[in-house]
Parts: structure tokens; C-alpha cells; sequence
């Protein structure tokens, strides 16, 4: 049985929640670009902050962006393993605070 916390949640609960605050709020923000930017439209907020949307097909700093197609479900498939193991390591150490919360953070991110 999961040990509940003081609000009466139990432990593991609470750090799944973090990931879907982070998952609803990934999607809320790629949501608002793309209905306030065109393609390659830059903003500036400051002379050091723009915004500009871009789309990546690949990972970071556009690696594999220019293969055929399939480093989508490449890219998919290492998202989908990474939060398995994320969950399993959320539920095993849940009453590591810092390290969930971590976790938590991450596995928000893998999902958006």
C-alpha cells in the first residue's frame, strides 16, 4: 500500500501531478506560439530576448533533422522508454523529495 502524505495523497500521486502540470503547460505554450507567431516570426521582449518560432524535426540543436523521417519514431520510442523508467524510479525512491521533483520535471518534459 503507497504511504500517504500529510494532504492525504499518496507519495507517488503528487509527483505524477508535477509531470502533468509540466505536460499541461508544455502543451499551453506551444499551443499560444503557434496561434500568435507565423513560421520564423521574431519578437523582442528586451534587446537581449526574443521569441521566434521554429519548428525541429530532429533533437537537440536540430540533430537528425534532415533524415528521412524516421527519428520521429526514434525520438518517440526513447521518450516512451525514458519515462518508463522515470516512473519506476519515481515510485521506488517517492519519498526523495528533491530527486522526484527532479524526476518529475523531467518526465513533464519527455511527455510535452
Amino acid at each position: 500500500m503507497a504511504r500517504e502524505n500529510r494532504g492525504g495523497m499518496p507519495d507517488s500521486l503528487r509527483w505524477y501531478g508535477i509531470s502533468v502540470v509540466v505536460t499541461i503547460l508544455d502543451y499551453v505554450t506551444k499551443t499560444v506560439m503557434l496561434g500568435y507567431f507565423l513560421p520564423g516570426e521574431s519578437r523582442a521582449f528586451a534587446p537581449f530576448f526574443n521569441l521566434v518560432l521554429v519548428f525541429n524535426k530532429g533533437a537537440a540543436f536540430s540533430f537528425l533533422a534532415g533524415a528521412q523521417g524516421w527519428q520521429t519514431l526514434f525520438f518517440a520510442s526513447i521518450a516512451t522508454v525514458a519515462s518508463i523508467v522515470i516512473g519506476f524510479l519515481i515510485h521506488k525512491n517517492r519519498h526523495k523529495r528533491l530527486f522526484c521533483t527532479g524526476l518529475a520535471l523531467i518526465l513533464g518534459g519527455a511527455i510535452g
